[in-house]
């Protein structure tokens, strides 16, 4: 099948890859150059035209662009009248999906959320825990199932808001857990005990990931996780939710971001 990246960044770059890795045909577009330059060195096709996407008449088109970019890529295609299948690895607001294909009229769309790492996506897309195809389509549930019939994690199906939803869940329950274990670790400062000691002994139960109890005291930060918690707070607050836990999660990690600073 013809694939077109539209987001040429780590998400669209190792996505692009992976599919190419898998025997399949890929075309990148993106209006930043230097990361085009990259890829076509690297024996890609690649575009930096609007115009492109539907002249390429792709049988998939993949969306990889930051979330806020999202709309303005579903508008081109849109206009484009380029109907193919549609296939959003943005992290999007619990509904937002839905909401733009309506507004825009499409009818074949998926969300496959992506759990990469920036620093180490061609490794985590080439070893992925699970897969998440979010959709109501039978003929898109059908094509991205032939697509990742080669790998051997699970495959799992379901609707786009519970996929939207499954991404963020995972990226504030990560940021938890190292909220979790900075918390442990000023008592154990305070009570002269080695918190690396109780992180290493604490996680020897099976049930409890080691994710995060590295005892740095370093409070999280990046890209994804302030953003995924700020956006998850307002999901819960616009269906007049209070999220207890979620709030405390960030307040541990501002309070040990600001104290950091000062020091």
């Amino acid at each position: 099948m013809k694939h077109i990246i539209i987001g040429a960044g780590t998400i669209g770059a190792a996505t692009g890859i992976w599919l190419k890795a898998n025997n399949e045909e890929v075309m990148f577009n993106d209006i930043n150059s230097e990361a085009l330059n990259k890829l076509e060195q690297k024996g890609f096709k690649v575009s930096m035209f609007k115009k492109d996407i539907a002249l390429y008449m792709p049988d998939i088109i993949w969306v990889c662009t930051a979330e806020w970019d999202t709309e303005k890529v579903l508008k081109d295609i849109y206009e484009l009248n380029s109907h193919k299948i549609i296939v959003i690895r943005s992290t999007m607001p619990v509904g937002e999906t839905e909401k733009l294909t309506k507004k825009y009229g499409l009818r074949h769309v998926a969300h496959v959320p992506e759990f990469l790492r920036q620093k180490t996506a061609i490794e985590d897309i080439f070893n992925k825990d699970r897969i998440i195809i979010g959709t109501e389509d039978r003929l898109v549930q059908l094509k991205l199932e032939e697509i990742f019939k080669s790998v051997t994690v699970p495959v799992f199906i379901t609707d786009i808001k519970t996929s939207e939803l499954i991404k963020y869940a995972s990226n504030c329950w990560l940021a938890s857990q190292i909220s979790f274990w900075n918390e442990i670790k000023k008592l154990c400062d305070k009570l002269c005990i080695n918190p690396q000691a109780v992180a290493n002994g604490a996680t020897l139960d099976k049930r409890i990931s080691k994710y995060g109890s590295a005892m740095t005291g370093e409070p999280w930060g990046g890209f994804c996780y302030p953003k995924d918690i700020k956006s998850l707070i307002k999901s819960f607050e616009e269906k007049d939710i209070d999220p207890i836990f979620l709030k405390a999660v960030k307040k541990v990690n501002d309070e040990n971001r600001d104290g950091k600073k000062k020091n």
